[in-house]
């Protein structure tokens, strides 16, 4: 099993000027969401950060309401959200520090921008890391799912893309690229970058739609950890791009 942390060398940013972040949004017929979440990311645009939905074939007005509300907009063929991730990440990574990967039925806190550079920038050593999130549901359970997430990513270092993602650019570069795959894209991503550093949960949370677990709760969540420790379990680890310091 891999270690959280390795003896490979850590990147940072220099300090010298603010860290500059690009949020990606991957949507598939997302048009009653898109708005909302663009809308909840204010701060981010008036501080003129790069903000791409990646529309992943969707047959609704998903990709017109994000360009109304300011978004750049990639289109594409496939609907699997992780090809989807890949290719935001990729039209972005170059111009930016930071890459914060959002979901269409997220809301973020207005405080969520200046929580993510808080953290890196007293953390220079930390790969990258995540908001956290509050499922839209009264239930205890849902509580319960979520105290066990915060867990998974604070203690396991195992951040889900659920919990709002967020990850140095020059990290991802040294351990092998983002990864370009249908799913799982967020798991990969974690085990990657944990070679490097720490993951860091912020609780600065998101609000995400319980919609994900309306195939009842026990279910949902088993089928979520039966799908990531097979992937565990089948995964080779990827070359590195390691670059000399």
């Amino acid at each position: 099993m891999d270690k959280p942390t390795s003896k490979l060398p850590s990147p940072t940013i220099p300090p010298s000027r603010p860290l500059r972040i690009g949020v990606v949004i991957p949507a598939f017929n997302e048009a009653r969401n898109i708005s909302p979440c663009l809308a909840s990311l204010a701060t981010f645009q008036a501080c003129s950060d790069q903000i791409i939905v990646v529309d992943a074939a969707s047959t609704d007005e998903t990709a017109a309401i994000a360009q109304r509300s300011g978004a750049h907009v990639i289109r594409r063929s496939e609907q699997q959200r992780g090809y989807a991730v890949a290719a935001g990440y990729e039209a972005i990574c170059d111009t930016v520090d930071v890459v914060l990967i959002a979901h269409a039925d997220m809301r973020f806190h207005r405080d969520a921008r200046a929580a993510i550079l808080q953290t890196l920038s007293a953390n220079p050593h930390a790969v990258g890391g995540v908001l956290g999130h509050v499922i839209d549901d009264p239930r205890l359970v849902f509580r319960l799912i979520e105290r066990g997430n915060r867990v998974r990513a604070n203690r396991w270092q195992l951040p889900y893309g659920d919990q709002a993602m967020f990850v140095r650019t020059n990290v991802v570069a040294r351990a092998g690229g983002f990864p370009n795959q249908p799913s799982m894209e967020d798991l990969e991503l974690a085990l990657r970058c944990r070679r490097y550093g720490r993951w860091l949960f912020v609780d600065c949370p998101v609000t995400t739609d319980h919609r994900h677990w309306r195939r009842g709760v026990v279910r949902t969540t088993l089928g979520n950890w039966g799908r990531a420790i097979g992937y565990r379990l089948r995964r080779e680890e990827p070359a590195l791009g390691i670059q000399p310091s």
